[in-house]
């Protein structure tokens, strides 16, 4: 029986409650919306029940694909994350996979080599879908993925470009014409801002004279207003006047082209295990070896919990020596 009560915040929850199994429950911002969707649930389960329909798990994975992923900001790689799960998941009834199943494709990704913070983040993604499928969509009781014991992360990356590394990196990048690589990796280091924020830098969202840049888009949802040192100004003046679009680093029409550009001049110079990401590490780390504290660096980074951003800091023992000195 279906059961609809506003909320305090002035918005309207429809709740399926049936015995022995899980209430389903949504959150509308109108009545006649919870109502209609609390009648067309209510039919949706008499009719499985009547005939005995059953779910496979790659219905799930593509009602999720259809129905959630367009929402995310990272679509791409939500939509190869399923595809993904539904090439290593057999396409079974939803209602028969369970913790075994679970648990050995855990081990069969660390048998493959996967480090345990990456198995951890995929079955975190495969047991938000199964929460999904049986609170909103009443197709299981349970979340099998909840109960298997998760493998231990493993360390965090702490890889900083050497200065020797980025004097091959300036120098290639001169002798082969790709100017615009190495500006963004020097504006990178400059500013500690993504490689998606920097692409989608345009010159209306850049004040020179402030010396800002605002980002109204971020990974984590929220926009910042990012402070640029005078050779980021300078950078991004070089960048500006080189090109005729309001873009600012505009060589490049998607971050695949420019991660294929960076990757060939890594492999012409030998430089191994050198990511783009390394270089917000390197900022975030000179940012805190020139004084700033921990809620200064988060402002500029964009990080919004002191302990991310700990992951992303590794400072050089020489300054710490310089500074106690």
């Amino acid at each position: 029986m279906a059961s609809i009560y506003k909320t305090n915040n002035n918005r309207w929850i429809a709740a399926i409650r049936r015995k022995n199994t899980p209430s389903i429950s949504k959150v509308f911002d109108k009545h006649h919306e919870a109502k209609l969707w609390a009648v067309k649930k209510e039919a949706e389960l008499a009719q499985q029940k009547e005939h005995g329909i059953k779910h496979s798990l790659h219905e799930a994975l593509n009602r999720y694909l259809i129905e959630f992923v367009p929402s995310y900001k990272g679509i791409k790689t939500a939509t190869w994350q399923i595809n993904f799960l539904k090439r290593h998941l057999a396409d079974i009834p939803l209602e028969d996979f369970n913790s075994s199943h679970a648990a050995s494709y855990r081990d069969q990704r660390l048998a493959n080599g996967v480090s345990g913070s990456s198995v951890n983040k995929e079955l975190n993604f495969l047991s938000k879908i199964l929460d999904v499928a049986g609170k909103e969509w009443g197709w299981i009781d349970n979340n099998p993925v909840k109960n298997i014991t998760r493998p231990k992360n493993g360390k965090h990356r702490e890889r900083r470009p050497t200065q020797s590394e980025l004097e091959i990196l300036r120098n290639e990048c001169e002798r082969s014409g790709n100017y615009h690589v190495w500006r963004m990796i020097e504006f990178a280091i400059e500013t500690g801002m993504r490689q998606g924020e920097i692409l989608s830098l345009t010159t209306f969202n850049v004040d020179l004279n402030k010396r800002m840049a605002h980002l109204a888009d971020t990974k984590n949802g929220e926009s910042r207003n990012v402070p640029l040192s005078r050779r980021a100004c300078e950078l991004l003046s070089e960048e500006i006047n080189s090109n005729q679009t309001t873009r600012v680093f505009s060589k490049w029409s998607s971050g695949d082209g420019f991660r294929s550009t960076y990757r060939r001049i890594c492999e012409r110079t030998g430089i191994t295990d050198l990511r783009f990401h390394d270089f917000r590490h390197e900022a975030a780390s000179r940012f805190f070896e020139m004084g700033l504290n921990q809620f200064q660096v988060a402002a500029i980074t964009g990080h919004k919990s002191l302990q991310s951003l700990h992951r992303y800091t590794h400072i050089n023992t020489e300054t710490l020596l310089e500074v106690i000195a």
